[in-house]
C-alpha cells in the first residue's frame, strides 16, 4: 500500500480540488485571497508524486498544470469564473509541489 501511497494521495486530492473549484459561489469570504488558495492547493496536488521519485518531474508538472488550466476553461459552466491569474497560481503551485518534492527526497536520502 506504502508503494501506491504517492497515486492515491493525487487522485484524492483531484477529487477534491475539482469538486472545491466547480462548486457555485456567490462571493468568496471577504479574508480569502484565492490566489494563495489555488497556489496551495496545487503545490498539495503535485507534491505526493514528486516526493516518489517514480515519476520524472515533466510528468507531473504537465498533466497538473493542464488540470488547473481545464478547470479555468469549464468553471464558467459551473457560475464560476475563469480567471488566467488563477491558472498562474495553479502553475505556480505545482513547481512549488515540485520543489518541496525533490527536498523531501534530497533530506530523506541523508
Amino acid at each position: 500500500m506504502r508503494r501506491y501511497l504517492g497515486i492515491l494521495l493525487t487522485l484524492i486530492f483531484t477529487t477534491i480540488l475539482t469538486v472545491a473549484m466547480l462548486w457555485p459561489l456567490e462571493a468568496l469570504p471577504p479574508t480569502l485571497n484565492d490566489k494563495v488558495v489555488q497556489l496551495i492547493a496545487f503545490a498539495t496536488l503535485s507534491f505526493p508524486l514528486s516526493r516518489t521519485g517514480r515519476f520524472g518531474l515533466l510528468p507531473v508538472f504537465v498533466p497538473a498544470c493542464t488540470f488547473g488550466g481545464m478547470i479555468e476553461l469549464i468553471q464558467p459552466g459551473f457560475n464560476r469564473s475563469a480567471d488566467m491569474n488563477d491558472w498562474v497560481a495553479d502553475v505556480m503551485g505545482v513547481a512549488i509541489g515540485i520543489i518541496c518534492g525533490l527536498i523531501y527526497r534530497r533530506l530523506r536520502s541523508h
